[in-house]
């Protein structure tokens, strides 16, 4: 039924001709209206050394790493999560706005060669085949390959999986998240990341506790470095 929905969408609202943001109708073959275009907050002003996030002043760590045990060796992203990167997020993720993956991939590139050191390759954050068979696909993957297209790096989708359903992240605090995931990722075929440095891709970097359990995966899996990369980051709430 789901599928069905987003085919008749697709067929009475085609995506190819809505804004993917404000889903204004545009016929210039952009995916992006100029005016959405013009007010992305790209993350280009100071940032916490470690995890990426906007800080108002260059920082090592910010106190959503500070003093805790990081598994990832360093994470970016390409834009700050607000208005109105966020409602891109949430159309490619929800929406079926396929296309703007390839959008957010050109910046994650970006970024990519401006900060971290060679990669080796790609994974990305896996969801559950509920979730995927419920959305169609993962977002996370359609992201992880338009950035491997954009830097010639190979895509293992068989590397690190979710071994069980977890409940919805959407308003739970770092340590509420920290439970509902423990225990969630697996890792296979661990000679394809063994000495590797490996670039994790994601949509969002919210508290940060699934990057750093993914990351940690990796790591045990014998990753020789960590590095994670994400359309947007959120500022620190401070909750626990």
């Amino acid at each position: 039924m789901d599928e069905f929905k987003r085919a008749l969408r697709e067929i009475f609202f085609p995506s190819a001709y809505t804004c993917g943001i404000c889903k204004r109708e545009i016929f210039n073959g952009e995916y992006i209206c100029e005016d959405c275009k013009k007010s992305l907050p790209y993350n280009d002003g100071y940032i916490c050394d470690h995890c990426g996030r906007k800080t108002f002043a260059p920082i090592s760590y910010c106190d959503a790493c500070k003093g805790k045990e990081n598994h990832f060796d360093i994470a970016r992203s390409a834009f700050v999560y607000q208005k109105p990167i966020n409602h891109a997020v949430q159309n490619l993720k929800y929406n079926n706005y396929k296309y703007l993956a390839r959008e957010f991939a050109s910046e994650m590139a970006k970024v990519y060669l401006k900060t971290f050191y060679p990669c080796g390759a790609i994974v990305f954050v896996p969801t559950s085949k509920k979730k995927v068979k419920e959305r169609g696909y993962n977002q996370s993957e359609l992201i992880a390959r338009a950035v491997g297209e954009k830097l010639s790096l190979p895509v293992f989708d068989d590397v690190i999986y979710k071994s069980r359903d977890t409940e919805s992240q959407v308003g739970l605090t770092q340590k509420e998240r920290l439970i509902n995931l423990s225990g969630s990722f697996s890792i296979k075929n661990r000679s394809k990341i063994a000495g590797e440095r490996v670039l994790v891709i994601d949509d969002v970097l919210t508290t940060g506790t699934t990057a750093d359990l993914v990351s940690e995966k990796l790591k045990a899996a014998g990753a020789e470095a960590v590095f994670v990369l994400t359309v947007a980051s959120v500022y620190y709430t401070g909750q626990e």
